[in-house]
């Protein structure tokens, strides 16, 4: 008798794989999606509306620099 009703308990615990998961993880219709919004669309960015990609790597170096050169002043590798 004490193993059915352990057996019982630990079957009626166990949720399926759907109920367990959140929405936005598996979703219902996977191939029905909402049109996109004008707004929406208008957010988005492109890689034509970001800067050339020298100016970007250029810009990220500078400011690492910048960095750098601020930790190197704290630690006393260079002294002003």
């Amino acid at each position: 008798m004490k193993s059915q009703e352990t057996q019982n308990t630990r079957t009626e615990n166990n949720l399926p794989v759907e109920e367990d998961t959140p929405d936005y993880i598996n979703p219902q219709e996977p191939g029905k999606s909402e049109p996109m919004t004008q707004v929406q669309s208008d957010s988005v960015i492109t890689n034509q509306d970001l800067p050339d990609p020298r100016v970007r790597y250029g810009f990220t170096l500078v400011i690492v620099g910048a960095v750098l050169f601020v930790v190197a002043i704290y630690y006393g590798i260079i002294n002003p």
